[in-house]
C-alpha cells in the first residue's frame, strides 16, 4: 500500500513535467487535421481546373493528400511528445509487416485504386457495370468505388474486385443503341410496317437521324413475321426512349391497321379427343 500511495505521489510531478508536451501535441494534431483537410478541398478544387482532369481524379487525388497529410501531422504529434521516434518506427513497421499480411485484400484495393485513377475506366456520374453490380459512379477512393442504382441503393465495391473484373461503361461512347423486336401478322405488308416503324420513330426527338433507325424481318415466327428495330439515343436517354418506344410503335401500327398477332396454338381433334 505505502507503494502505491509513493506512486500516487508521483502523479502530479508527472503531470506539471509532460503537460506542455501532451497540450503540444494535441494542438498540433487538431491544427494539422484542420490543415490536411483544407489542403486536401484545395487540392480537389485546384486539380479541377486543370485539363482533361475530371472530377474522380481530383478526388482521388484529394483523398490522397489526406492520407499522407494525417500520417505527417501523427509523426508530428508524436515527437511533441518526445518519445523516442526511432523505437516507434521500428514498432510501426513490425506493425506493418504484420498488417501487410493481415490485410492484403485492403492492400490490393489500394493498388487498384490508383490503376484505376491512372487509366481512368469510368469518372463520377457515368453508368457502370462493374463486378456484377450495376449503377451510377457515385464516388471513387482508395480503397472502395461506390455505386448508386436505379432504386437508390448505395453500393460499395472494393477496388480489387473493379479492376480484376469486366468493367462496362455505358456512358463513355457518348452514345447507345436500342434494339426492339415486333411481331405483325403474316398478312401485313411488311415494306408498309417498316416504313409505319421507322415514321414512329420521327415522334421520339431523342431518337438520333444518323445514324438513321434500322428496322428489318429478322425472324419467321409460329404466329408472326417478327421485325426489329434498332435506334440510336444519347447515353443518358437510353432508358427513358426505351419506355416511351413500345406506346409509339403500338399507336403507330394502330394507325396503320396492322394487327400486331396473338400468340396462336394449332388444336387437332382426333376421334372425337382434343389434342393440342
Amino acid at each position: 500500500m505505502d507503494i502505491v500511495l509513493e506512486k500516487l505521489q508521483t502523479v502530479p510531478d508527472l503531470a506539471v513535467k509532460f503537460a506542455p508536451s501532451l497540450i503540444l501535441a494535441v494542438i498540433i494534431f487538431i491544427v494539422g487535421r484542420f490543415i490536411v483537410r483544407k489542403a486536401s478541398v484545395t487540392t480537389i478544387t485546384a486539380t479541377q481546373r486543370i485539363p482533361n482532369i475530371d472530377l474522380t481524379l481530383a478526388k482521388f487525388f484529394g483523398s490522397l493528400v489526406l492520407f499522407i497529410g494525417m500520417g505527417v501531422v501523427v509523426i508530428m504529434a508524436l515527437s511533441a511528445l518526445k518519445l523516442n521516434l526511432a523505437f516507434i518506427a521500428s514498432i510501426i513497421a513490425a506493425l506493418m509487416v504484420a498488417l501487410g499480411f493481415a490485410l492484403q485484400e485492403s492492400l490490393g484495393d489500394f493498388a487498384s485504386g490508383i490503376m484505376l485513377a491512372l487509366f481512368r475506366p469510368f469518372a463520377v456520374g457515368q453508368e457502370v457495370e462493374v463486378a456484377e453490380q450495376k449503377g451510377v459512379v457515385h464516388e471513387m477512393g482508395l480503397f472502395s468505388t461506390r455505386l448508386l442504382t436505379r432504386q437508390n441503393v448505395l453500393i460499395s465495391i472494393g477496388n480489387g474486385a473493379v479492376f480484376g473484373g469486366t468493367i462496362k461503361n455505358y456512358f463513355e461512347g457518348g452514345r447507345l443503341r436500342l434494339h426492339m423486336d415486333v411481331g405483325v401478322s403474316y398478312d401485313a405488308d411488311l415494306d408498309e410496317a417498316i416504313a409505319v416503324l421507322k415514321d414512329a420513330t420521327k415522334k421520339e426527338p431523342r431518337i438520333h437521324a444518323e445514324p438513321a433507325p434500322w428496322v428489318k424481318v429478322t425472324e419467321l415466327g409460329d404466329s408472326a413475321v417478327n421485325l426489329q428495330m434498332r435506334v440510336w439515343t444519347d447515353a443518358e436517354d437510353h432508358r427513358k426512349v426505351k419506355m416511351e418506344l413500345p406506346k409509339l410503335i403500338k399507336e403507330a401500327l394502330d394507325a396503320a391497321n396492322i394487327e400486331i398477332p396473338y400468340e396462336q396454338g394449332m388444336l387437332i381433334v382426333k376421334n372425337g379427343k382434343e389434342a393440342s
